[in-house]
Parts: structure tokens; sequence; C-alpha cells
């Protein structure tokens, strides 16, 4: 058994018993309030229920159908428990509007004040308890639980303060607690819910986190800028993606090196990044089309004919293409006969320079001479 399924199970029993001795309290106690807190207290067991159900899907590994994970499950718990709180809240309401509108019955007793001065202890200590938990695993649907056993304790202090007050000689305030029970409960549902429905909605990352990630890209030297910057949770986790632009002469395994520190320095500042995909750019994508219309390939099979033609050269050069700034650019490293004289050498680079950038595919291109051999 998970820590989180225990601590479900654990709030599961003692929403149990509680709301049978909330409900005792109240109604041999004469406290519409506690009354009022039981049934919340029983709406708790129907989000233990969904809240069982959603973790234990939540933490199923990722497989073929859901690449990342079944971490929505957990969210969609969180949303389903706000609705649940939100509902109870307004029956809570209801049920109390219609004990004022009537005469007031006895006042509350002392099994009342101390049922409710037990739930409070109870379900704080259920809060913390399972908070802890939930954020250890960031598990969503037990976060919510766990402000679910904190509400459920505001309503019994306000319960208590109820029955105080009734048994002090104003009635009123036993249903009116009842009322002030009911929209603590609303209020919880309604914040729980937003912040599921956020969720599910891919919104992103908070202000702060935000600022955090855009402090860490600053401080690697070699991405000059970034942009699309796009994130989102699942589960409690973070996805982010982001485009870095790094200088556009850098080798494709230099831009890997950069945007891995990127994605690593991501993952080290936060405890709950399931993933983060970097994309390298070599020049601003809003500025330049990010698709040119001719391929490496072609561009060398264009070029590699033009160099064989001329006497001096040899016929397979090793050729790099680059695309910048709109520009199609060719690099040509040759290899020249070790007795060649400078003059000679320097008449066949100008030479494999002109005769290339004669072709309307080729805006410049660049020839260096490999003298390794």
């Amino acid at each position: 058994m998970t820590p989180g399924t225990q601590a479900i199970i654990i709030g599961a029993v003692a929403n149990l018993l509680l709301s049978v001795f909330k409900f005792a309290g109240g109604i041999l106690g004469n406290s519409v309030a506690l009354v009022a807190d039981a049934i919340h207290s029983l709406s708790d067991l129907v989000t233990d229920i969904i809240v069982l159900f959603t973790h234990r899907i939540g933490q199923m590994p990722q497989d073929e159908d859901h690449p990342y994970g079944h971490g929505r499950a957990e969210t969609i718990g969180a949303a389903v428990i706000g609705v649940v709180i939100i509902v109870t809240g307004i029956g809570v309401i209801y049920e109390t509007w219609q004990v004022i509108n009537e005469d007031f019955g006895p006042a509350p007793g002392l099994l009342a004040a101390i049922a409710a001065i037990l739930s409070i202890i109870i379900n704080e200590g259920l809060f913390h308890y399972t908070l802890r938990i939930g954020e250890a695993m960031q598990s969503p649907s037990l976060i919510a639980n766990a402000w679910h056993h904190r509400s459920d304790a505001i309503s019994s202090i306000a319960a208590l303060i109820g029955i105080i007050g009734a048994g002090q000689g104003f009635p009123f305030m036993d249903p009116l607690a009842g009322a002030i029970v009911g929209g603590m409960i609303v209020k919880v549902g309604i914040d729980i819910t937003r912040q599921g429905v956020r969720d599910l909605m891919d919104t992103a990352l908070s202000d702060e986190h935000t600022i955090k990630i855009h402090t860490i890209l600053k401080a690697i030297p070699e991405v000059l800028h970034f942009h699309d910057l796009r994130s989102r949770v699942i589960g409690g986790e973070f996805l982010i993606d982001v485009h870095i632009l790094v200088d556009p002469e850098m080798t494709v395994t230099e831009g890997h090196r950069v945007a891995e520190i990127a994605r690593r320095n991501l993952i080290k500042a936060f405890d709950n990044i399931q993933d983060v995909l970097v994309h390298v750019d070599g020049e601003p994508d809003a500025e330049v089309e990010a698709i040119y219309p001719i391929t490496r390939k072609e561009l060398i099979e264009i070029a590699r004919p033009l160099i064989s033609e001329l006497e001096g050269s040899i016929s397979q050069p090793e050729i790099r293409v680059h695309h910048i700034k709109g520009k199609n650019i060719v690099d040509v490293f040759i290899k020249i006969n070790a007795k060649q004289s400078m003059e000679g050498s320097h008449a066949l680079v100008a030479n494999i320079k002109s005769k290339l950038e004669t072709a309307p595919q080729i805006d410049q291109a660049r020839i260096y001479l490999d003298l390794n051999s």
C-alpha cells in the first residue's frame, strides 16, 4: 500500500466515525450547526472514494496509449472533489436557512460542544498528514483532499462558536454558524474546482515559476535568446517547451549540448518536472522563414559538379550547408597538392568560390583549405 493510499483510507475511516459522532452530537445536543458539520464529514467519504480511485489511476506508469502518464486522472479527481464540496455547502446553507425561518429549539448542550472540539482536532491532524504526503507525491487529488479536511476543521470551529453562542442565550447563533459553515464549504470547493479546471485547460505555470525559468535560461552563455516558452501541469508535474537561439555557426553537436544543458538545469531547479523539450534555433523564427525551399542534398548535388570541373580540385570535397538569415551558404573543404604554390592555391579558392556563387541557389560560398593530410 502506497503512502497516498494509506492516507486516503485513514481519512475515510476518520470521516466515517466523525460523521456518526457529529450526527449523534448534533441531534442529541440540539445543534443545527453540528448536524451541518456532520453532513460535511459525510461528503468527505464520497470524496475519499473519488480520491482513492483517481489517485490509483494517476500513479500508473506511462504506456503506449498514455505517453505523458495518467496524471490527468488526479486532476479530474480534484475538480470532481471541488464540485462535490460546492454541492454539499449549498445543501448545508439551504438546510440552515430553513431552520432560521422556524422557531428556535433548545440551546445546544455539552455533548455538541465536545463533538465539535474533537472534530477540530482530528480534522486538523488529517489535514497536515494528508497535505504532507500529497506534496511529497505531487498529487493534486491528495492535496485537494487535505484541504477538504482543513475545511471540515474550519466548519467545526464555526459550529463550536455557534454552539457556545446559543448556550449563552443567543439561539440564532447556532443556525447562523451552520450557514457560515456552508459558505466556507462552498468557498473551499470553488478554489479546488478552479485549480482543477486550470490544470485541465493546460494553464501555464505561475509568474513565479516563469520568472525562475527565465533566470535559468539567461544564465547559459550560449543561449542568445529564447522564445515560445510554453508550460502546463499534468497530475502535479510540469511539462515545459522552449525554443532557444544559438550561434548559427554552431555544429549540430554543439547545439545539442546547449539544449541538454538547458534541459538539465531546468529539471534540477524544480522537484516535479516530468519533461523539458528544448528546440534549438539558429535564427529567430519570427524574422526568417524557418523552412528553406532547397535541401542539403540538392545543394550538394549542385556544388560538386561545379567543383569537379575545376582543374586542381578534388572531385569529392567535404561540403557543409548553412541556412542563415534567409540565405543558403555552402562551406567547401578542399585538399590540394602539397607542392602547389600559395598563389596557385589562392587562385583555386577564388575560382571555386566564383563558380559556386554563379549558381542561383547558392547565395554565398566559403572555401577552406584542408591541410590535415
